[in-house]
């Protein structure tokens, strides 16, 4: 009789313990010599994934700015912070990002010169840790595929030396906070992320508004309010000014965020007042209104295909 007690506890203990080892290897491992990228989702931990939580746990070293080792300083109580990747990047000599396309020519060329040196200087850093065998964990904001800085030190490695960890983007916490479907809604045709930079650039940028317009699609746009100004009058030129349109500022933030939901007819005077001018992501799109996702998936033979049937049907939102 104690034999087989002996003999059953040995049993679970080797299979707890099996377990335990098997758990901490698929969970909590990280590769030696490697150089991780981790979207940490806006806000701080509570819209990390566990694995970029694993992840800051186990690195050897910390790539971070000074608001972002506060928001995850219980991850962090006995980390070494190798540097801020961001400290020189967007500033120069008490400049910030907006004035320096008004600096003099040399002096831009001599701060895009000083921001690279600055790159260059840090990626070797990191290369010398990882030929150590050690690890660095790089902590980027929401989705660092998507508008991700990060990927200006990662393409400075080898494939094989840097592992992506995905994060929860500013584009998924925002529509969540509308509680909306960006596509399917009615009959969008796809959707659009970019930055007014980006779209309204030197180069027949109104033409490309227009032929945009052509199609029904959800539009939402990074790094924008300051650029609203310019952006919503454009938009106006070829899109009906009934065009719904929301602000969701500071996104997945629970203590901060907000959300103004307006038309290009609208919303200009009604983010008039508000104090934040950065932090904030457009939305543009009939998605954003009435129970989009229904109007697309309950009448999947098409609004006239559907209407020869049952002559009740209303007509789509006008795009």
């Amino acid at each position: 009789m104690l034999w087989r007690v002996c003999k059953n506890f040995v049993i679970l203990l080797g299979v707890y313990v099996l377990a335990v080892g098997v758990i901490g290897v698929q969970a909590g491992s990280l590769t030696p010599g490697t150089f991780y990228v981790v979207g940490v989702g806006p806000a701080g931990p509570e819209h990390a994934t566990l694995r970029a939580l694993e992840v800051i746990k186990g690195a050897d070293f910390i790539l971070c700015g000074e608001k972002m080792a506060a928001r995850f300083k219980p991850y962090l109580q006995d980390k070494t912070i190798l540097a801020d990747p961001w400290k020189g990047m967007w500033d120069y000599k008490g400049k910030t990002w907006e004035e320096i396309p008004k600096l003099k020519p040399e002096e831009q060329q001599a701060f895009q010169k000083e921001r690279i040196s600055i790159r260059e200087a840090l990626v070797r850093q990191i290369k010398e840790k990882l030929g150590e065998g050690k690890t660095v964990a790089l902590l980027d904001s929401g989705d660092p595929c998507l508008f991700g800085p990060a990927h200006w030190f990662s393409e400075g490695f080898e494939p094989q030396q840097v592992q992506f960890i995905p994060g929860v983007g500013a584009f998924s916490a925002a529509m969540a906070a509308l509680q909306k479907s960006s596509i399917p809604a009615y009959n969008t045709r796809f959707v659009l992320q970019t930055s007014p930079f980006f779209l309204m650039g030197k180069e027949k940028s109104e033409q490309v508004v227009q032929d945009l317009a052509k199609y029904p699609v959800t539009m939402v746009f990074y790094m924008g309010l300051k650029e609203m100004p310019r952006l919503i009058p454009l938009l106006k030129k070829y899109h009906p000014g009934d065009l719904p349109v929301a602000v969701v500022y500071n996104a997945g933030y629970p203590d901060k965020e907000k959300v103004v939901k307006g038309t290009l007819d609208t919303i200009l005077d009604q983010i008039a007042a508000e104090k934040e001018k950065w932090n904030g992501l457009i939305m543009v799109g009939r998605c954003l209104q009435g129970q989009p996702y229904r109007g697309r998936v309950e009448n999947l033979l098409g609004y006239h295909d559907l209407k020869k049937v049952n002559k009740s049907v209303p007509p789509p939102p006008k795009q």
